[in-house]
């Protein structure tokens, strides 16, 4: 459904359908699964797990695991990416949103009920979620200045924003994400969702993070990052990157990202 702007437009108590990807790092999903399995909107909020080939324990762990929020558990042979299955299963979705949590990210509990609330209030929301990054990597006073207050909603505006989020179905299918040539976008300075949502920002629509009235960004705890209590050194950095390393990435990631734009 559509606006007179032409901007989708959702219930009041809308369908959300989130994809969990999982690859390796069992003891990663066995903090954060719980967590998102104990978020507080329950008016139909299903849980889409897929598994990208995992040898660590990973298959056999979801297998053991029943739970009413959990719609499906997809068993892939092989790593099939992001892009492939996340394309799949929003398109065979019915959901008024659709969205992804990776598994080193904590939830607070009413994330969904924040991320509706906005969707309701702003139509022209596109990609909207909370910051991924600690406090203490940017300059809280500079961000807030960004800050807008759009229909009661305050929110830090970005050309695009990274990791976990909600965005209305109906958005990837006026704006075609499931044609989109993802070999060709590759071949760009941003590629994949980046890419996407810099398309849609060109159509007029807004993407963000979350802030609350005193303009200080809502955030998910991101266990992946070498300050948190439940940190375990990442294969995918480790014969490469020290933690000071990644601790770097971050703050610079965070400076640039939050700060510039």
């Amino acid at each position: 459904m559509f606006n007179s702007n032409s901007f989708p437009i959702i219930s009041n108590s809308p369908v959300v359908d989130i994809i969990f990807l999982t690859f390796n790092r069992l003891y990663y999903t066995k903090i954060t699964l719980p967590v998102l399995l104990n978020s507080s909107y329950n008016n139909s909020f299903k849980i889409h797990i897929v598994d990208n080939g995992s040898t660590d324990g990973t298959v056999e762990y979801l297998k053991k695991i029943s739970h009413p929020k959990i719609e499906s558990i997809i068993y892939n042979k092989k790593n099939e990416g992001l892009v492939k299955p996340t394309k799949k299963f929003w398109k065979e979705s019915n959901a008024d949103l659709v969205g992804k949590i990776d598994n080193d990210i904590l939830v607070p509990k009413n994330w969904v009920e924040k991320l509706i609330d906005a969707h309701l209030k702003i139509p022209q929301l596109g990609v909207c979620g909370y910051c991924h990054f600690r406090g203490e990597d940017y300059n809280k006073v500079a961000v807030s200045q960004k800050v807008e207050d759009i229909n009661g909603v305050y929110i830090r505006r970005q050309p695009w924003i990274g990791g976990n989020y909600l965005i209305k179905r109906d958005t990837t299918i006026q704006y075609d994400y499931y044609r989109q040539s993802w070999k060709f976008l590759k071949k760009r300075r941003f590629h994949g969702f980046t890419k996407y949502q810099k398309t849609l920002s060109d159509k007029g629509l807004i993407h963000g993070y979350l802030c609350d009235k005193k303009k200080n960004l809502f955030s998910w705890e991101h266990i992946d990052d070498p300050r948190n209590k439940d940190y375990r050194l990442n294969s995918i950095y480790s014969n490469r990157l020290t933690n000071e390393n990644i601790i770097e990435w971050y703050k610079q990631d965070a400076k640039n990202l939050l700060e510039k734009y």
